[in-house]
């Protein structure tokens, strides 16, 4: 009896479980898009060899 109430208890909550577990996914997936994005956007510094300066490049999606 004890096995069967587990049992309804872990059919029952499968699709509770289910989808938090793809929401969390799904907003682990959009928050890592968003942050390579920002990366990829980001500026870089480059040092050129034979100058004394620094280059920075930006650099973007579209490139």
């Amino acid at each position: 009896m004890l096995a069967l109430a587990a049992g309804v208890v872990v059919v029952a909550s499968y699709p509770v479980l289910s989808l938090v577990a793809t929401t969390a996914l799904v907003g682990l997936v959009a928050a890592a898009r968003v942050l390579v994005a920002r990366i990829e956007r980001s500026s870089m510094k480059v040092a050129v060899p034979g100058f004394p300066v620094e280059v920075t490049v930006a650099r973007t999606t579209r490139d």
